[in-house]
């Protein structure tokens, strides 16, 4: 039996979270779905061989490929893969138009650091003006259209270098925000497949993501994301995208001090997403389309894992936007892919409106 509860009695999910439903007990599917892999999720020790297991380098020119955003978790991914386990890692960075000087600064210094080779993967600009003008419009979230030219690049880079493996530095709360039993979310045979010992095909895997994300754009869209941006995966064949996190305890305070100890990584201007001149317009655009803070999912996941309690999680779910500078930022998005600032805002208010 389902009801209707507004809240979750054990995270902070709320109704207006997608595809959400909720138990007799007020408990949502997506604390259900947590709970039905979370001992999996705890096993280091299992975890830790599974990962060496599926790092294993076959024959191929590196080990792995990292993608680098120059923040703290991909710098510590990149870190903790050539220095503790010794890999041979060629990282890249998707320039997705909207690189900080700041971020490049740090990359530029890591890679020199840790002596690994880097290059930046930078999209036809035709390509990604189209590809924010038409996610933006629609979804009202720049960050689709970035996640988007991000998954179809870490399909295809290692596949381009030869790499035997694609590894990311997503968290957690990051990887299982949308999380359900249900398939509701086209980033979950990842992690299920993650968490088994015998791999399935590559291939199979995001043909899987591939048609979602095809179903939300347009055919030439999706026709120009899979003859131009996963040429080599197709080409080449595809290899295993495999989630550091996913095996490792993600610990942030843990994870700045052991960057800051060995590396010359710091926090300077923000201890997140500086690597984006525009997240903060992006953020304020989810979170007045959300009418909430569009974390909450992710806020959710801490509290599951047991690292903040539901009350930590209620009072991070209190959104504090600076409005003057997300409008800049907003603007900025809007002149580059020829979009008209005063309609999306006007959309995206309206959208607000008439979400519930």
């Amino acid at each position: 039996m389902r009801i209707n509860n507004k809240v979750c009695t054990r995270c902070v999910n709320d109704k207006t979270v997608k595809h959400i439903h909720f138990n007799k007990d007020g408990v949502c599917s997506f604390c259900e779905a947590y709970d039905s892999i979370k001992d999996k999720l705890h096993d280091y020790e299992n975890l830790e061989r599974l990962f060496l297991k599926k790092i294993k380098n076959s024959g191929h020119r590196y080990d792995a490929t990292v993608g680098f955003s120059g923040g703290k978790d991909s710098t510590y991914v990149l870190y903790k893969l050539v220095k503790q386990y010794g890999l041979k890692v060629k990282a890249f960075t998707l320039d997705n138009g909207f690189m900080s000087p700041e971020a490049k600064d740090k990359i530029n210094a890591i890679v020199k650091e840790l002596g690994v080779e880097h290059e930046y993967v930078v999209c036809d600009n035709s390509i990604l003006k189209k590809m924010y003008k038409y996610i933006v419009s629609r979804y009202l979230s720049p960050c689709i259209a970035c996640s988007f030219l991000g998954y179809a690049a870490m399909i295809n880079y290692p596949s381009k270098i030869d790499a035997a493996v694609m590894i990311h530095g997503r968290s957690i709360p990051q990887m299982m925000r949308s999380y359900q039993i249900a398939d509701t979310d086209y980033f979950k045979p990842m992690i299920e497949d993650g968490l088994v010992e015998d791999s399935k095909d590559p291939a199979e895997l995001y043909a899987q993501m591939i048609n979602v994300i095809s179903k939300l754009v347009d055919k030439d869209l999706a026709k120009t994301i899979k003859d131009v941006l996963l040429v080599d995966g197709y080409k080449n064949g595809s290899r295993p995208f495999i989630g550091y996190f996913l095996y490792h305890k993600y610990d942030k305070d843990a994870i700045i001090k052991e960057l800051v100890e060995n590396t010359s990584w710091r926090v300077t201007s923000e201890e997140e997403h500086f690597d984006c001149m525009i997240h903060h317009g992006a953020l304020y655009l989810k979170n007045l389309v959300a009418r909430r803070s569009h974390l909450m999912p992710e806020i959710s996941v801490q509290i599951r894992e047991g690292t903040i309690t539901r009350e930590e999680g209620l009072e991070k779910l209190k959104t504090n936007d600076d409005v003057e500078l997300a409008n800049k930022e907003i603007k900025m998005l809007c002149d580059y892919a020829s979009i008209s600032y005063k309609k999306l805002m006007l959309k995206a208010k309206i959208y607000a409106k008439r979400w519930w």
